[in-house]
């Protein structure tokens, strides 16, 4: 019944959203690349104010397609009741360049019906990964594992969840980041406390997951992992440790050394969650307080340590 109440709110805002975006048409006219903004300089920007990120919605996790003429984005239908009791449900947003305009935002066509987020392309573009809580014949138990959807001619298969070895139904598996050549970085908790792993990809399969060492995994809760597509560093957010130790929670920062090591995590002190690079590494996206920001990517090449520069 819990079920069929929340599947019922969900399709209402849904409703929602969609009269909503049907009265938009004062949808601005927005060219060139991403969204005709205005880019930023060293200091965080909301990007695309009154647009993308607005005061009515929370907007968060951006991600542009390899070519740029495709920009994702979710945002929450949860009540503040609902927050409360800690439910959520998250919607992806998709505005293509069309004609070298951008289309007013519609909710994915993969999404809606399940709460989806946390995307990630694959390296070619070709496959979109998300997290979801979407029943799967394996685990009745609604927990959240990593489904993808393929590009088609004319849009998008019908999403999959992604198998064993990444798969398990033990715990849960989320937030998918790619290097270029195709491992993935996620998080999972097998172990009841959420950490990175990696999983290399070759001749077409995910290899047996790896945890990462104690320079970026600790007691406290590690996730939403960012991967350098060259591996040269990732990003992520830490959950729960006091503010007396490296400041506490925000973005963290940690390199890999020539030797594959990585260097002890470091605050960056950027509040903020969801760290991304655009694919022309310009510029570094990441999410605050129900909305998206961007920053010039420089001000993360200034956080290297001297050794590594």
């Amino acid at each position: 019944m819990k079920r069929e109440r929340m599947v019922f709110l969900t399709m209402f805002f849904i409703l929602v959203i969609l009269i909503a975006c049907s009265k938009q048409d004062d949808f601005p006219v927005l060219k060139g690349s991403y969204l005709g903004q205005e880019p930023p300089g060293m200091m965080p920007e909301i990007f695309a104010p009154g647009i993308i990120s607005t005061e009515e919605k929370y907007e968060l996790n951006s991600v542009f397609s390899q070519k740029g003429d495709e920009f994702y984005y979710e945002i929450s239908t949860t009540t503040q009741e609902e927050k409360k009791k800690g439910i959520y449900f998250w919607i992806i947003m998709i505005s293509k360049m069309k004609n070298s305009v951008w289309t007013k935002p519609e909710i994915a066509p993969f999404s809606g019906k399940y709460s989806t987020m946390d995307m990630s392309f694959s390296p070619d573009g070709n496959r979109l990964y998300f997290c979801s809580d979407r029943p799967n014949p394996w685990d009745p138990s609604s927990r959240t594992h990593i489904w993808y959807v393929d590009r088609l001619d004319n849009g998008w298969s019908e999403p999959e969840i992604l198998g064993p070895p990444i798969y398990s139904p033990e715990c849960e598996q989320g937030q998918p980041t790619f290097t270029r050549e195709g491992t993935m970085y996620f998080r999972q908790n097998p172990h009841g406390n959420f950490d990175l792993y990696y999983s290399g990809y070759e001749n077409g399969k995910y290899s047996e997951p790896v945890i990462l060492e104690e320079a970026v995994n600790t007691p406290y809760e590690e996730g939403k992992p960012f991967i350098a597509p060259d591996e040269s560093c990732l990003l992520f957010i830490r959950y729960g440790m006091p503010a007396s130790i490296d400041g506490g929670r925000g973005l963290y920062i940690s390199f890999k050394r020539e030797d594959g090591s990585w260097t002890l995590a470091k605050n960056t002190n950027i509040y903020g969650s969801l760290p991304k690079f655009t694919p022309d590494g310009k510029y570094f996206f990441f999410s605050r307080g129900g909305d998206i920001y961007w920053v010039d990517a420089k001000i993360i090449d200034d956080l290297k340590p001297k050794e590594l520069k």
